[in-house]
């Protein structure tokens, strides 16, 4: 049966500089992918039909994955496609890690090829903004600098003009807690000041330049709010991180390690109500 991964990615920093009049804000950020992913397999069927593997998931419209399906399907005209559609859910939910949008671009593409569509990407990133500002990124899914919504895409280079790879060990900490995206905004108040350029301080792989530079505005509210988030994020850096900073609105904080050694004790250390993710560093 056909399927895709559907990777979640961490933000390496997140300002949001200004409230639109469409009620959006305008945000300046770095998506990093990792290799922790949900899988989407599918078959066609005579109606559109979602299961997964966490009961508390909803399978209906409400779920990201069903909304991409009925939006590809209302573009191709044919209400009569249908696919049966089995997610398996690895990735947390509500923690910043972009798991549902990531699962409606899967849905996306998997569909695509499933139902022999021949969509433009230019429509197929229309569907996904759509979706969501986050779902545009997760159809390529490689480091990208994210303006606009987010959906503004440049794919992040290196200082030689290459992709960029990260060079640094990552470790993903997910507190139990889920964050509200409504009050996270709320609770901000954004700066179109003179900000630092964040994709410059990411590619310098400079971890002075990431703890100046590399920093999210809701972080502070955030663990205002949830210190457990403050206290995944502090046991990070007390284990020997080079940087830690939340992701997106949270709840997941991610820190950067320059030893595997150290990320791997960091890991271990973390509380046993976090989930966590490790993540080599690219090519290796």
């Amino acid at each position: 049966m056909p399927a895709r991964l559907a990777p979640a990615k961490v933000n390496l920093g997140l300002y949001v500089l200004r409230r639109r009049p469409d009620g959006y804000h305008d945000l300046s950020t770095v998506f990093l992918p990792l290799g922790w992913a949900d899988r989407l397999s599918g078959r066609r069927a005579d109606e559109l039909v979602l299961t997964t593997t966490d009961p508390g998931l909803p399978t209906d419209g409400s779920n990201l994955v069903v909304r991409a399906a009925l939006a590809l399907r209302q573009w191709a005209g044919n209400p009569a496609l249908g696919a049966a559609l089995h997610l398996e859910k690895r990735v947390p939910y509500g923690a910043g890690l972009g798991g549902g949008s990531s699962d409606a671009a899967a849905a996306l593409r998997l569909l695509t090829g499933l139902w022999s569509l021949d969509v433009p990407e230019a429509d197929l990133h229309a569907l996904a903004l759509g979706l969501g500002s986050d779902v545009p990124f997760f159809l390529d899914g490689v480091p990208a600098y994210g303006t606009g919504r987010g959906e503004h895409l440049d794919p992040l280079l290196d200082p030689d003009g290459q992709p960029y790879r990260c060079p640094f060990w990552l470790v993903v900490a997910v507190p139990d807690i889920h964050v509200s995206t409504a009050e996270a905004f709320a609770s901000i108040t954004p700066d179109d000041g003179s900000r630092p350029d964040l994709a410059a301080a990411v590619v310098s792989n400079d971890l002075v330049r990431w703890r100046a530079e590399v920093t999210n505005d809701f972080q502070g509210p955030v663990e205002a709010t949830h210190p457990e988030i403050r206290a995944a994020r502090e046991a990070l850096l007390d284990a020997g991180a080079g940087h830690a900073v939340l992701s997106g609105t949270g709840a997941a904080v991610v820190g950067v390690f320059e030893a595997e050694d150290t990320a791997v004790e960091a890991a271990e250390a973390l509380p046993a109500t976090c989930r966590v993710w490790t993540e080599l560093p690219e090519g290796e």
